[in-house]
This record gives C-alpha cells, sequence and structure tokens, in this order.
C-alpha cells in the first residue's frame, strides 16, 4: 500500500489550482473542469486531452479513463505521441476525458472516495476491513456505483458533447477498482459505451466475484453484444486473479459482435504495470486502421 501510494501522490504532485478554483494540470493543451453532481451531490474533476490538430469542423470519438489523479498525465501525452504523424500516427484522432473524485485533503481521501463509486453491491466485510486500512474518518459504503454510472450518463458525457466536438462513439477504461467498474458497464452501459479497457480488475475479490452474476442475467436476455474489449494484468499479480480474467474473457467471446485482446505484462506488478496498460489500451482500442 505504501508503494501504491508513492506513484500515485507523484502523479499528484503534477497538478496546480489557479485561483479561479478550476483546476490546472501541467500538461500541455489540456483543459480542465469541474462537476458538482446533482444526482450523487459529489464532485469530479475532469480532465480533456484534445487530439493533435483539433478541428471544430469534424466529429471525434470520445476515451473516458477513470482514477485520473494519476492516469491523466499518461494517458494524456500518449494520445499526443501516438496519434503524431511524426511518431508512426498508430491510432485514430481521439478526445481523451480523465474523471476522478474531488481531493479535497490527502491521497487517502480521495483514495476512500473511489469505494462507493466504482462498486455496484455493498460488501459489509470490505468496507469495515478498508475502513480501518485506509484509516477513512467515515465508514465506507460500498455499493453506489449505479449513481455514479448515472453521474457519467446524465452530467459527464452531455457536458463534455456540448464543450467539444464529439460523436457517438466512446469508450471507458480503469485499473484496479476502476476496472471493476468498467467490467460491469460492458452489461449495464453497452448503449453507450463500445469500448472498454478492463485493466488488473479487482473482480475475484470483490463480494464473491459477483460481476459473474451480472453477466448471467445479460446472458439470459442477450446473445449479440457490440464491444471491443482489452483486458489486462501484470504477471506478478495474484495467479488466481489472472485465471479469472482469462475465464471471464471467454464469457465475453461467447457473445457475437465481441472482439477482445488480453495481454499479461511480464515482470509487472500492480502499480508497476499502470503505464504500460495505459498505453496499450490506447493503441488496441483506437488502433488506426492503414
Amino acid at each position: 500500500m505504501k508503494i501504491l501510494a508513492s506513484l500515485f501522490l507523484l502523479a499528484i504532485l503534477t497538478f496546480q489550482l489557479n485561483a479561479q478554483g478550476k483546476k490546472a494540470y501541467s500538461i500541455a493543451g489540456s483543459d480542465t473542469y469541474i462537476i458538482n453532481s446533482k444526482i450523487n451531490q459529489r464532485v469530479y474533476n475532469l480532465a480533456v486531452s484534445l487530439p493533435n490538430n483539433y478541428d471544430k469542423a469534424k466529429k471525434y470519438p470520445t476515451y473516458y479513463i477513470l482514477d485520473g489523479y494519476y492516469a491523466f498525465p499518461i494517458i494524456a501525452q500518449s494520445n499526443k505521441n501516438l496519434g503524431s504523424w511524426l511518431l508512426g500516427n498508430e491510432i485514430e484522432d481521439v478526445i481523451v476525458v480523465s474523471i476522478t473524485g474531488n481531493k479535497e485533503k490527502d491521497f487517502n481521501d480521495w483514495l476512500c472516495q473511489r469505494w462507493p463509486d466504482y462498486t455496484f453491491t455493498q460488501s459489509i466485510k470490505f468496507d469495515t476491513s478498508f475502513t480501518k486500512a485506509w484509516h477513512s474518518a467515515e465508514p465506507l459504503i460500498s455499493g453506489k456505483g449505479d449513481a455514479f454510472l448515472e453521474v457519467i450518463r446524465k452530467e459527464i458525457i452531455p457536458f463534455i458533447d456540448n464543450h467539444y466536438s464529439t460523436n457517438q462513439e466512446r469508450g471507458i477504461s480503469g485499473h484496479s477498482l476502476s476496472g471493476l467498474f468498467v467490467a460491469n458497464l460492458i452489461f449495464k452501459a453497452n448503449d453507450i459505451f463500445s469500448k472498454f479497457g478492463i485493466n488488473s480488475p479487482w473482480m475475484l475479490p470483490y463480494n464473491d466475484n459477483d460481476i459473474r452474476i451480472v453477466e448471467k442475467e445479460y446472458s439470459n436476455l442477450h446473445h449479440d453484444l457490440k464491444a471491443k474489449v482489452f483486458l489486462s494484468f501484470g504477471s506478478l499479480e495474484p495467479k488466481g486473479e489472472i485465471k479469472d480474467l482469462f475465464e471471464f474473457e471467454a464469457l465475453l467471446k461467447k457473445y457475437n459482435g465481441v472482439e477482445t485482446k488480453l495481454v499479461i505484462f511480464e515482470d509487472e506488478t500492480h502499480v508497476s504495470v499502470i503505464p504500460s496498460m495505459i498505453s496499450r489500451c490506447l493503441r488496441f482500442l483506437y488502433k488506426k486502421e492503414k
């Protein structure tokens, strides 16, 4: 946990707060906003990285990435580099939007705010253990993912669509607990997202792998699923969770219209894998056809 905290804090130190209260990241060409949600009364920070030579006359796909405090510096530069004709022009032009909860106090404050948003069912066992482990000032309550999904659907996406020249093609990705959230969205929000990044997801441990219940309910009513899905783990992460991800990919492949790619990054841990998975996920989901 100390190693994870140190990595995230390094990313957080790259951010600044200007006099207007608008978050400003030290990433060239980025826009930042604060969303005060009326749905769940929480605050979210958005950061936007535009493609090279962004043209308002064109329409662009949108790629949402969770946990922006550490993900945005990596994804923003990857978007610029991979989309540059000087560096190979590997991906199509895409607007990248990072989402993260409001951080008011310290690292633990932000870490605890993820807990309710990224889980769809309540686990009292984990609520109790992580409240203690993370020294949360208030008891953690899981299972509020549906409300957060409504925030994305009814507040964040409309905001981005109103401010930028977007089309209806959207992707979303997450790592660790937010990877679990994205896994749920494959079945809960495939009407608004068609591309998904599920990286080092916390699926097997959480609430007896309850994502399987969601998949089962979906499969009872559907045989088709239009989705392009990138899945990944570091090879040094728990073997049981890696095995579970292969089994989850097999469940996805039974649907018509699904394209998947599962990558195991050699000699990478849950933390060290982050830069690699962010770059590879972006390349797979938005690979430019030549």
